[in-house]
């Protein structure tokens, strides 16, 4: 366990100070847990040219698209998690160079997260689920090695493999961090453990900052030790509208009203004066969201 203190910095300063134009950004979350408050902030920063790697891209990645920050996207799949319905924005992006052209690497769920493992043990590639003749295997723009083919060397015929994948920077929501940076998840973690120990760097967003004593009450729940954590950022509901196992359930009625207002650029634009620009910081949003709609999402923490 880290004996050193980390910085504990704003959602304003950790985008300054690691998220410059054109940043390689992997971000957690597998529609659980999606840092929605950091994506709102690099749109009020007018971010440009990122590339961004995210399992499951979701609203968080379509904002980012709409808003003009992002230049290159590998992801599972974009869409908008209720129903599920189409992300506008990433289509608007792909179909017609909206609000410019997008590049696009895909990469299905096993495979992503075999490339992650791979960068976290660094391993020169790791196997997977066989693709071949997929359209994301033979569909390459950026990425023209993300997958090979190899001789099972016990016989079993031919392998599809992919290679590491090691971000230069990995920002993720955990539900509660100590000083040192100790990062406990809860409930589904999907890809987050080896995700995180890829990164070259790593930045943390907690719901709360808790003792180290109740860190060590739960061992088995860090998911990232403080050794690894560059920095931590203590921003409560930074992964609304997306749940946060404990803490919030997901807002489905925010996630229509996105989708419906981001169904033209008109729409979308006013999503944002009204939700990111004109809030002016995470708090600001938690506080538009409203009283009686955050107690219908808040879970009481003697539940579990």
């Amino acid at each position: 366990m880290s004996t050193a203190e980390k910085p504990v910095i704003s959602m304003r300063e950790a985008v300054l100070r690691y998220v410059p134009d054109g940043q390689e950004l992997l971000i957690g979350g597998f529609a659980f847990s999606d840092p929605t408050a950091l994506a709102h902030e690099l749109i009020r920063q007018q971010r440009k040219n990122l590339f961004i790697m995210k399992t499951s891209g979701g609203v968080l990645v379509d904002q980012l698209i709409g808003a003009g920050c992002v230049e290159r996207v590998l992801s599972c799949h974009v869409w908008n998690s209720v129903g599920p319905v189409p992300a506008h924005c990433f289509r608007r992006a792909l179909e017609q160079g909206k609000p410019h052209p997008l590049q696009i690497e895909e990469l299905s769920y096993g495979a992503f997260t075999m490339s992650l493992l791979a960068g976290a043990c660094d391993l020169p590639f790791m196997p997977t689920t066989p693709v071949q003749g997929a359209g994301h295997f033979t569909q390459r723009t950026f990425m023209p090695e993300k997958f090979g083919v190899v001789k099972d060397p016990f016989g079993g015929g031919e392998v599809c493999v992919v290679p590491p994948l090691k971000p230069a920077l990995g920002i993720f929501h955990v539900q509660r961090v100590d000083k040192f940076g100790n990062a406990q998840m809860f409930g589904p973690t999907g890809e987050m453990r080896y995700a995180m120990a890829a990164c070259k760097k790593l930045v943390v967003i907690a719901e709360e900052m808790v003792d180290t004593a109740l860190i060590r009450e739960r061992p088995e729940a860090t998911i990232a030790p403080g050794f690894m954590v560059d920095a931590v950022v203590i921003e409560p509901w930074a992964a609304h509208p997306t749940d946060s196992y404990g803490y919030y359930y997901r807002d489905l009625a925010h996630n229509a009203l996105y989708g419906e207002m981001s169904r033209t650029e008109e729409g979308f634009r006013r999503y944002l004066d009204e939700w990111v620009f004109a809030t002016g910081n995470h708090a600001g949003f938690v506080a538009k969201l409203g009283d009686a709609q955050k107690s219908a999402l808040q879970i009481r923490k003697d539940s579990w």
